[in-house]
């Protein structure tokens, strides 16, 4: 469980992060919002990346999968061990299906796979994963591969995304707009106007068979 209460953070004299406030629990927790929103900041704030005022609750245990890393000159049972040694990697080797790469070196596989390899190590060791963009460098296959595996795990998952695709996995919606929270709430209460002025395009929301889709329609409102 992640708590957070007015949290504001800032950087060379800007203010980036202003007033966040809300608690994510068990499932997936995905943050949405244009680019300089401040999405990327705000799971720093929480890992402890950059400073920050106000206060975070962490209950358990948190890793961190980055949209961007070094490709260390490691094998991959290396990178994955380099961590808590006592986590169960094995298990989410086996669910990404990774086995083939673990006597690989890291810097050798391609970004998706590299990326595979980052996540089976943080679904390993954090009861709390947070995650920078986990599906981008990832095919159709794998990025379906991946959220399913969020709904399938116990788990606390706060995660960042620019593929609309992931709201009909997620339990949980939080909008960030200019460093501001404009949403916190369920997808299926999330407006096609809110969502349509934050990213400045028109976005249809789509219901089928249950699930929520949000589809960008025009790109200029």
């Amino acid at each position: 469980m992640l708590v957070l209460n007015n949290i504001n953070v800032n950087i060379n004299g800007k203010r980036i992060l202003s007033d966040i406030s809300f608690s994510v629990n068990h499932g997936v927790n995905v943050v949405l919002g244009p680019n300089g929103s401040g999405k990327t900041t705000l799971l720093r704030a929480i890992i402890g990346m950059v400073k920050y005022s106000g206060e975070i609750r962490v209950s358990g245990g948190v890793s961190f999968v980055p949209a961007e890393f070094s490709s260390p000159q490691m094998n991959v049972i290396d990178v994955l061990l380099s961590g808590n040694r006592k986590a169960d990697y094995l298990h989410f080797v086996k669910e990404l299906d990774l086995e083939k790469f673990l006597n690989r070196e890291f810097s050798t596989l391609s970004s998706g796979e590299k990326k595979l390899v980052l996540i089976a190590k943080a679904l390993a060791e954090g009861e709390n994963v947070i995650m920078d963009e986990p599906l981008s460098n990832l095919d159709v296959k794998n990025r379906l591969k991946i959220m399913k595996i969020m709904k399938k795990f116990k788990k606390t998952f706060l995660i960042t995304s620019h593929e609309l695709d992931i709201v009909n996995y997620s339990d949980k919606i939080i909008l960030l707009s200019e460093g501001k929270l404009v949403y916190d709430g369920s997808s299926s209460d999330l407006s096609e106007d809110l969502i349509s002025s934050v990213y400045g395009v028109k976005i249809k929301k789509v219901e089928i068979n249950g699930d929520i889709y949000f589809r960008p329609i025009e790109y200029s409102l």
